[in-house]
């Protein structure tokens, strides 16, 4: 999961400081990613994972400095427990969306979902066990020539 943040982190610090996006030009409205990139921008721990000394100084610390301070004293007056206060919500929801929009995390939940489900319903097992043997191709092979565009399988 690091991982994922680690590239999108990278990804958003590259397209700012070569592209200069989301400074001279916004994207578009129909560019979901870059819609929800810009929840991420100013949050005072943005490149939490990826640090690159130019980044953070160019990008991050010197344009926001100013809002940084004037929302640091906002919570202190607003919240009586300092340990609440310096959680960064806007970035760990940001986070959160890129785990949870990841092709890879989503195959591992649909698989996860599959196999526990399968212990149940025998229709599961099937979708898991087809599943894995797609993934093969010797199997995919020997799938594909027992079945005319997969009607077999779903008639059994």
């Amino acid at each position: 999961v690091p991982l994922v943040v680690f590239k999108r982190e990278k990804e958003i610090a590259r397209k700012l400081e070569f592209d200069g996006l989301y400074i001279t030009e916004q994207p578009s409205e129909d560019d979901i990613k870059g819609q929800w990139d810009r929840l991420v921008i100013n949050t005072p721990s943005f490149p939490n994972n990826y640090w690159d000394k130019f980044v953070k100084r160019k990008f991050v610390v010197y344009p926001y400095r100013i809002q940084y301070l004037i929302l640091t004293l906002m919570h202190i007056k607003t919240f009586v427990l300092p340990r609440l206060s310096s959680i960064d919500t806007k970035y760990h929801i940001w986070k959160l969306g890129v785990v949870l929009t990841d092709n890879s995390f989503l195959y591992l939940a649909w698989y996860t979902t599959m196999s526990i489900l399968g212990h149940y319903n025998n229709f599961f097992f099937a979708a898991h066990l087809l599943d894995i043997a797609m993934g093969f191709k010797t199997l995919r092979t020997i799938l594909s020539s027992v079945t005319h565009n997969g009607k077999q399988v779903g008639d059994t």
